[in-house]
């Protein structure tokens, strides 16, 4: 295994499946990329991400691959993103703390929703954000405030207050991909379509911004979500398992 800085190389392995590299290619940015440890070995890839603190890692490549990577990947703890294939020979390595089966869902025609009034969100509301995000089930695990500096966070208030909110988790015009996340609203206002409508609204300021690949991540068990996804244009394009995971002792 061996250290990669080369983008073009980089960007090469990853374009071999855009559907599954839309995170990854959005931290080929600057600002972003140097937040990044990636390594190759062949034709696979693993990409560790220290710019927030569940540390996301993810690999391209077959179980084979993926077991060469992850034997000698200098990361003790991190948050794998695995496809199933990958998932076996991940767990010679680390052992999960929680496996969530997710889905990855790509916009396919977009459906925008209205009726629902909604507000752009800065970094001056990140306290108001966070706060949020602390009423339940690990909402905006994947959060880091300088994500609001790309300009797509949306919320919903209700007498004052900030009930729910929407935006992406990264954003490359560059690369011309995006990704919807940290989505949430707050449990006493569930069940009234505002996730719908959030995600409506930051899909359309992503499409007015000219990112044609935008997608997100959702639970596979989350069907009332991914009902709600569907509504908006999001097809699954495919299944894999994330969460905190350790690495084994030797």
């Amino acid at each position: 295994m061996i250290k990669l800085t080369d983008k073009n190389e980089i960007r090469r392995l990853l374009n071999r499946d855009r559907d599954w590299s839309l995170y990854a290619l959005a931290d080929l940015d600057d600002g972003l990329f140097e937040q990044c440890d990636w390594f190759g070995h062949g034709d696979g890839l693993v990409l560790v991400f220290r710019g927030i603190a569940i540390r996301p890692i993810f690999v391209i490549g077959d179980a084979a691959a993926t077991r060469e990577l992850l034997s000698t990947l200098p990361a003790e703890s991190g948050w794998p993103n695995l496809l199933p294939d990958q998932l076996a020979a991940a767990r010679e390595f680390y052992r999960f703390e929680d496996c969530r089966p997710m889905r990855r869902m790509i916009l396919d025609s977009f459906r925008p929703v209205d009726g629902v009034a909604t507000e752009p969100l800065t970094r001056a509301h990140c306290a108001e954000i966070e706060s949020l995000y602390a009423t339940g089930d690990g909402g905006g695990t994947a959060f880091g405030p300088f994500q609001l500096d790309d300009g797509f966070f949306r919320g919903i208030r209700r007498n004052g207050q900030l009930i729910a909110a929407a935006g992406t988790q990264v954003v490359s015009r560059r690369e011309g991909v995006a990704a919807v996340g940290n989505i949430f609203t707050h449990p006493t206002f569930r069940g009234q379509g505002l996730a719908q409508a959030l995600t409506s609204a930051v899909v359309g300021a992503l499409l007015e911004a000219g990112i044609p690949t935008i997608g997100l991540n959702v639970g596979d068990g989350n069907a009332a979500a991914i009902h709600a996804y569907e509504r908006v244009g999001f097809r699954t394009r495919l299944e894999y398992f994330e969460g905190p995971a350790v690495r084994l002792k030797s």
